[in-house]
């Protein structure tokens, strides 16, 4: 896996390196600027019902575009790109079956029970801080010479798509739950016992959080924008768009915990994200504005 991941690296630097050397052979080239913001969220697959997650995203950065011909460019940058979502779960509820988990009653009699744990109003708010470079295919609709917002309404339309690779710099989550409920159900007397307070039976406002950091590998997204181009001049412009970000993997590593691992009080004093789900990868739904500068006079 290490040896695929290494030669994805190299065929990314290659692929990078030699779209500069063409789009350095060509002409009109593209320098810019630019500032997204939307909304994030986590894909769960399979995803549990009771679970949600929802929050905001920002990124800013710089790019060159360099065009092949009056319509179609290359387009590389870097930039960053924080991450704010808040996730929630509103019951998590489990059965663990352990023949340890027994009663022995005043008479000796030994009575087993299976216990039923439900963890309620969990939340974790994580924030991630990743460097950005993105690698598209940039397409246009063609306008005048010198055409420019003054003398007509009307302005280029363009389109986007790619991949774009994130290099996490920083992240921190933080998660709660409020209440842990257990209930012992005696299978053999066919009867439940969820009031007593003996070995963490009961309901429990536990009302805990922990703060920590969870790995993360390199995040691979797929990226599309679509837009208008806004001539301010014969060098200066703008790109007003939406975009939407897909990832492409599930780039957590560690410090994901089954939520079954946590029946009593203590064992939250070291709470860790949950793992809810075989793969959970990131969304992104946005606007973006982009202040390019070209490089050569258009000739078109």
């Amino acid at each position: 896996m290490k040896v695929k991941i290494k030669a994805l690296k190299l065929f990314l630097m290659l692929f990078a390196l030699s779209s500069f050397h063409v789009m350095a052979q060509r002409s009109p080239a593209e320098f810019s600027l630019h500032a997204a913001g939307g909304v994030s969220t986590y894909c769960f697959a399979p995803s549990p019902k009771p679970y949600s997650s929802v929050g905001f995203s920002s990124d800013f950065g710089v790019g060159f575009t360099g065009f092949l011909n009056q319509q179609l460019g290359i387009h590389v940058g870097i930039g960053f790109g924080l991450f704010n979502v808040k996730s929630k779960v509103s019951d998590l509820k489990t059965v663990t079956v352990d023949p340890k988990l027994y009663d022995i009653d005043d008479q000796g009699r030994i009575n087993p029970y299976h216990l039923h744990t439900t963890l309620t109003g969990y939340t974790e708010i994580h924030k991630s801080l990743f460097l950005n470079i993105p690698i598209m295919l940039q397409f246009q609709t063609q306008q005048k010479q010198y055409w420019s917002w003054k003398q007509s309404p009307k302005a280029n339309f363009y389109a986007m798509g790619g991949i774009k690779l994130l290099f996490l710099v920083n992240n921190k989550y933080d998660a709660n739950v409020e209440i842990l409920s257990n209930v012992a159900e005696y299978y053999e007397l066919g009867s439940s016992a969820g009031t007593q307070t003996f070995k963490n039976l009961g309901k429990f406002d536990v009302g805990y959080s922990n703060s920590d950091k969870l790995g993360f590998g390199v995040m691979a997204m797929f990226a599309l924008e679509l837009g208008a181009k806004w001539w301010l001049g014969n060098n200066l412009s703008i790109y007003t768009g939406a975009f939407f970000d897909c990832g492409l993997n599930d780039p957590s590593k560690d410090k994901r915990s089954s939520y079954n691992t946590y029946t009593s009080v203590e064992s939250l004093e070291s709470i860790k994200m949950l793992k809810v789900s075989d793969r959970a990868n990131m969304m992104v739904v946005g606007i973006k504005l982009r202040f390019a500068f070209s490089k050569l006079q258009r000739r078109y």
